[in-house]
């Protein structure tokens, strides 16, 4: 943040400090953005808001206040599900797959085919007695891939033609830092596996972003004009993706 050191100051002390709403602590983070925006994450449903660097505490009072039913809801699903630090691949953990919460059944079959499907707010996977929990994490992971890459090849094909643009080749990478990487000199790109687990409108702004990089390979002002004229809300949309918990 730039500008009068006391006006920082006073920002980064009001940042530190939580807000306490009907016995919950909030927590408040002053940023350079226009809209306010609200979070909840597992496993324990704490609460996050971030704030344009303007508002008052009262008016952030007043916007936590109007959401409060589905601020509850929220909390109250979120604390539902088992959710471990390391997932053990257990039945009852909560896991994400199109942006949405799912728990996980584990079913021990003796059954050739080991796979995974969903069945209403479950994922059901299909593994051999005795199963261990990096056997089973892969054929999780191998249905995530197998569900991701038709939505990629769909959103790829469509931003290759609005960006008049042409991959030479792309894949599906496990990836620990990033959600996709792109050469502009090999036209390769690969996108991270946890796209999965993503709404589908992070997952097309994953792609509007790393197909940009064919035409501009740094994040500069011409980057960003493109993805303002093709995609105008994709700074909103970046924000969801990193927000929303894996």
């Amino acid at each position: 943040m730039q500008g009068n050191p006391a006006k920082i100051a006073k920002f980064e002390s009001l940042s530190k400090k939580p807000l306490e709403i009907n016995g919950l602590s909030i927590s408040v983070e002053y940023k350079p953005i226009k809209n306010m925006h609200l979070a909840v994450y597992p496993p324990d449903g704490r609460v996050h808001v971030s704030a344009p660097e303007s508002y008052s505490e009262e008016r952030i009072r007043l916007y936590v206040l109007q959401k409060w039913v589905w601020l509850t809801e929220k909390r109250e699903k979120l604390q539902s599900f088992n959710l471990q630090p390391e997932r053990q691949f257990i039945s009852g953990e909560a896991h994400f797959f199109k942006g949405q919460l799912y728990r996980l059944r584990v079913i021990l079959t003796d059954a050739s085919s080991m796979h995974a499907e969903t069945s209403g707010d479950y994922i059901l996977l299909y593994d051999h007695p005795g199963a261990t929990r990096e056997h089973k994490a892969m054929v999780l992971n191998e249905w995530y891939r197998d569900q991701l890459k038709p939505v990629l090849t769909k959103l790829i094909e469509k931003w290759e033609k609005i960006l008049e643009v042409q991959l030479a080749e792309w894949e599906i990478r496990d990836m620990d830092s990033s959600w996709g990487t792109c050469s502009k000199a090999k036209k390769k790109a690969l996108f991270n596996l946890q796209l999965a687990k993503k709404p589908t409108k992070c997952i097309e702004y994953v792609v509007a972003h790393e197909l940009t990089h064919l035409i501009e390979q740094k994040h500069n002002d011409r980057f960003k004009r493109i993805l303002d004229t093709y995609l105008p809300d994709w700074e909103s949309i970046r924000k969801e993706l990193n927000e929303f918990p894996l």
